[in-house]
Order: C-alpha cells, then structure tokens, then sequence
C-alpha cells in the first residue's frame, strides 16, 4: 500500500495488534537500549522488554529525574531488577557523541538492539546550540548519529534468538509529506530544512511529517549501504495514532482532540509495534517500513524516481554533516556503510 486515506488510516487505528507475548523472547544476556524511555511508548515498550530479562537495559533520555522515575515504574510492575539510566539530549551532538564515548568504556562491546523512540512535534521554529531547527536535529540528525555511533557494537552481535538492529520510530504521517521544490532545488536540502528563513509558519504546521518522511527514507539508505554479511538489521516502525506527549508544544485542535478521544490507541497498544519492530522477525525486516507489526510497503513518493534521488541526497549530505560533527562517522561509513544496494521501487 503506497497510499495512505483517510479510509484506510482509521481502518489501521482499528486493527487489532498481537499481544507483546505472541512474539515474546529471551533476552538473558543481551544489552537493549531504548532513547526516549521516561514517557509514553518508550515507556511501555522498555517496560515490555524488562519482562524478557535482558542483561542491560539503559534507559537513554535528556532527563536523568524523570527517567530514574520511569526506572522505578518498570520494575515495580515487572520484577525486574536491573535498568541503567544515561543521558542523552538529541538536540545537542556533544551530548550524542558523549554517549557513544560512555558506551565505547562501559557498555560491555556489545549491543543488541538499539530503539530510537526520542522525537518532538513542534509547529515552531527553534534553534538548537548547534544552530539547527529542533525537529530536524531531534528526529534525523541526532537519531542518526547516535545510530552510527553504535553501529560497531551492534555489528558485532551474534545474530542467534535476536537478530541485532536499529529500529527508527516513524510515522504513517510520511504518506502525507513530501519536499516541495524550494527544498529540492537547493544546492543543500538540509541547510534549506535547517533555515529560519525557510520555516515559515506554513512550513512548522508541516515539519513533524516532513521528518517522519525523513525517517522512512534515512532508513531506507542505511540499510541499503550496510552489508549484507552485517548481521545487523535497520528498520523503520509506525506506532499509529496514539495518546502521548508527542503533541505537547502543538496547538490543540477540536480534530485533534476528538481524534484522540476517538481513534487514539494506548500507549501500551501503540508500544507492541516498537517492540516487534526489535525483536520479531527476522533479515525480511532488513530495510523494510512496519505499521501494525508487519511489513508495509511504503509512500509512493518515497518509491518514485524523484525520491530515489532525495534519498541518495539526504544520504550523502547527512553523512558529510555529521562526519564534521563527530570524525568517527568517517571512519565508521568507511568501514561499514560502503555498500550500495539497488533502490526498491514499484
């Protein structure tokens, strides 16, 4: 399905998910870091993976007091004894690339599965310190880099109960979205997404779905350039609509609210999705977009000729971008990311 209406988008709100325990595994021995685990589905899915007993689980959130409270909340209702809290702010590279400088000392050399929950939706323009629009920063860059970053440990994961992966958090708001030509025709994509000047107000209302897109085609070439003797798989999920913060610092709407108090899944519903995009399945999740625990195909604009070539441009100056921020980018795509696969299309 290449499109998304509105038929079909309340059709999927409606569709009953399987149970966490129908794809359920041990996780004895493994290490699971989940960014963006205090609140809402990062909540309810690291507290769906503290019942599978894995040997580290780090909670990864810009704040340290409400994830040590988020801590104490799983293992009240799970049993489980263990759970680190480490800091990270996606909104700051120094902050990332500390993380990664933390996990290279004390993660133990090896992860097995890296969630990427940490978003924002906002409808206004905010600068970051590193002077970057917030959601662009937020829900790629810094995404991104952090995914790099841990490539290496991932990658060095046997693929035995659980295939080792990175799982982005998207959206079915990317069938929405697409870049209009201002952006396209700009020697730079991401210095036109990042400028002041360009996020007008119109441009903000559109932005949350703009980088879900961003997401789904970021994936995409990820695992595109990974090996395929890397046992690592790199996917995208869509949790749904669902009841959280997410819309905290956007204008509430009469749709809005009454789309939330009429079509809005659980948190705890909309988590099974993130947990089964890390640990059901198999290689055929490799690349692949999820919505409602199974593979689905994406947005046509992502499949057609002009996406393809936003894809290879997003890419290209996402990694030369971050490869000034942080020098192991380089070093890691040298090692890693060389490997070009042919683009899935219609």
């Amino acid at each position: 399905m290449g499109k998304m209406t509105l038929l079909s988008f309340i059709g999927d709100q409606f569709t009953t998910l399987p149970t966490v325990d129908s794809f359920k595994c041990d996780l004895t021995g493994k290490t699971v870091i989940v960014v963006g685990s205090n609140t809402g589905l990062g909540l309810e899915a690291t507290r769906h993976l503290a019942t599978m007993n894995p040997g580290r689980l780090i909670l990864a959130c810009r704040s340290i007091p409400k994830a040590e409270k988020a801590l104490k909340s799983i293992r009240a209702t799970t049993n489980y004894k263990g759970g680190e809290v480490w800091a990270v702010d996606l909104t700051d590279f120094a902050s990332i690339s500390a993380f990664a400088d933390k996990f290279e000392k004390d993660g133990g050399g090896r992860l097995d599965i890296l969630l990427e929950n940490s978003a924002v939706g906002v409808e206004k323009y905010y600068r970051t310190k590193d002077g970057l629009e917030s959601t662009i920063q937020t829900n790629h860059l810094g995404t991104t880099l952090l995914g790099i970053l841990l490539l290496p440990f991932l990658s060095k994961s046997p693929a035995d109960s659980v295939t080792p992966r990175i799982v982005i958090v998207s959206s079915e708001v990317h069938y929405w979205a697409k870049f209009d030509t201002e952006v396209t025709s700009s020697p730079r994509m991401l210095d036109k997404l990042n400028s002041e000047e360009y996020c007008t107000a119109s441009v903000m209302k559109q932005r949350y779905f703009v980088s879900k897109l961003i997401n789904v085609f970021f994936m995409r070439a990820f695992a595109a350039h990974l090996s395929p003797q890397n046992p690592v798989i790199i996917d995208a999920v869509n949790p749904g609509f669902c009841t959280s913060e997410l819309r905290r610092n956007m204008e509430p709407t009469f749709m809005m609210k009454m789309m939330e108090l009429f079509l809005a899944r659980t948190t705890e519903c909309g988590s099974r999705t993130l947990v089964h995009a890390a640990i059901g399945g198999g290689k055929e999740l490799h690349g692949r977009y999820l919505s409602n625990c199974a593979i689905r195909e994406e947005s046509d604009y992502c499949l057609s000729k002009e996406g393809s070539v936003i894809q290879d441009r997003l890419w290209n100056e996402t990694i030369e971008m971050l490869s000034a921020v942080d020098p192991r980018v380089k070093t890691i795509t040298g090692e890693y990311l060389g490997h070009t696969a042919p683009h899935r299309t219609f």
